[in-house]
């Protein structure tokens, strides 16, 4: 988790495929927990969430990912290609090892947990304000998928917005407010600064949930209270004010309304969104031709942007190699049909409501309310691109999603 908030997309992939640094510690880390728990035991629970298991929308989720993956082996695919496709899904098994960690660690341990990863996301703000301001392109690697210190605007913005959510609190609670609130600052404007319409609204989620955690934890007659409730009404006049100065809120009018587009960006953007459209009907047609596949999807291993003659409006200049159609909902229901897309679904869904549900509990816990944050910034960016079908997005995603997900 610390690597992968701290280098986001290119921490991922460091190693020699199809072998990466972020399987080897995935391996590892696992290794450990399941050698601790037959030598050890279970540590008892110690009461601050009430199950120590994800709830049973998730279990069935990961339970069809299974057994949809072995069935797609008799499908005679390459098994690079199977093993490429159906990792992302997999690493739904995250969940079961959080949720059973948070449940028994114990307060100093959430502690430490949380200073690594406020750390790490201090590493990421450095680095990527560095490359964001001065152009950097990144170190190369030899047989890496991205270079050192390279800027991906999705998941970046997405993991920025989770870091200024984060510090936006340390600033709500702490008497030493003055880092925790340059940290913000510096944040919002690498994200002004860069293109990615879902990356924006990732963001906004992320600070949102930050600002109902702060809300949620001020006594209801204080002026702690009042404070939060002035903040509403400026945040608002601010982003209407700044958005359509950026080239992100730019984008997202234009996606909004067409006919204010007058920019190339804005222009552009269109295009993107009209290609990705195309692609999810054309997809979605696709799946639904045989009963079999609407049901249960065409499996792992296969090309189905290919199959379903999509390919060429998402590969070109940018992109090479695509395997997915740069939504994940549209991806699942193609995998793994009505019964993979209604569980996935449920699982979101589950997550959202647990979250608002708990704030006062999420509030308590700084481990907690960073796993909630990393949930609603992710989702966006997943559903407009491919962050939960890589390792730099489905591992927190999931992560996060065995903390909140009871």
């Amino acid at each position: 988790m610390a690597l992968i908030l701290a280098a986001t997309r290119w921490g991922s992939y460091i190693g020699v495929s199809p072998l990466f640094l972020t399987d080897v510690l995935l391996a590892l880390g696992l290794a450990q927990w399941l050698i601790a728990r037959s030598a050890h035991g279970k540590l008892p629970l110690t009461g601050l969430v009430q199950r120590s298991r994800p709830g049973m929308i998730l279990s069935l989720f990961f339970a069809y990912v299974v057994v949809r993956a072995v069935f797609a082996l008799a499908q005679n695919v390459a098994t690079s290609d199977w093993i490429r496709d159906s990792a992302p899904f997999l690493y739904s098994f995250l969940a079961f090892v959080s949720a059973a960690s948070v449940a028994r660690a114990s307060d100093r341990a959430r502690m430490r947990t949380l200073r690594i990863l406020v750390g790490a996301l201090t590493v990421h703000l450095v680095w990527a304000t560095f490359s964001i301001w001065t152009g950097f392109a990144g170190i190369p690697l030899p047989g890496g998928a991205a270079a050192v210190f390279q800027i991906r605007p999705d998941i970046d913005m997405a993991v920025l917005g989770i870091g200024a959510g984060t510090f936006l609190l340390a600033a709500f609670r702490s008497r030493r407010r003055f880092w925790p609130v340059v940290a913000v600052l510096v944040s919002l404007a690498d994200v002004f600064s860069l293109q990615s319409r879902a990356g924006l609204i990732s963001v906004v989620a992320s600070m949102f949930v930050a600002y109902l955690i702060f809300y949620v934890s001020t006594p209801s007659k204080s002026g702690r209270r009042l404070f939060s409730q002035m903040l509403v009404p400026i945040a608002i006049a601010i982003l209407l004010v700044v958005l359509p100065q950026t080239g992100a809120g730019q984008r997202l009018i234009a996606t909004v309304n067409s006919s204010s587009a007058v920019t190339q960006a804005q222009l552009s953007a269109q295009g993107t969104e009209n290609a990705r459209r195309l692609v999810w009907s054309q997809v979605v047609a696709w799946t639904n031709e045989t009963p079999s596949r609407q049901l249960f999807g065409s499996g792992f291993g296969n090309d189905f942007l290919t199959q379903s003659g999509t390919i060429s409006f998402l590969e070109g200049t940018t992109y090479d190699n695509v395997r997915s159609p740069h939504n994940y909902f549209v991806g699942i229901y193609a995998r793994m049909g009505l019964i993979g897309l209604l569980l996935a679904g449920g699982v979101v869904l589950s997550l959202l409501i647990t979250i608002f549900r708990r704030l006062r509990l999420i509030a308590t816990d700084g481990v907690l309310a960073m796993a909630a944050m990393i949930v609603v910034a992710i989702l966006p960016v997943a559903s407009l691109g491919v962050v939960l079908e890589a390792p730099f997005g489905a591992v927190p995603f999931w992560w996060g999603g065995g903390n909140r997900s009871r």
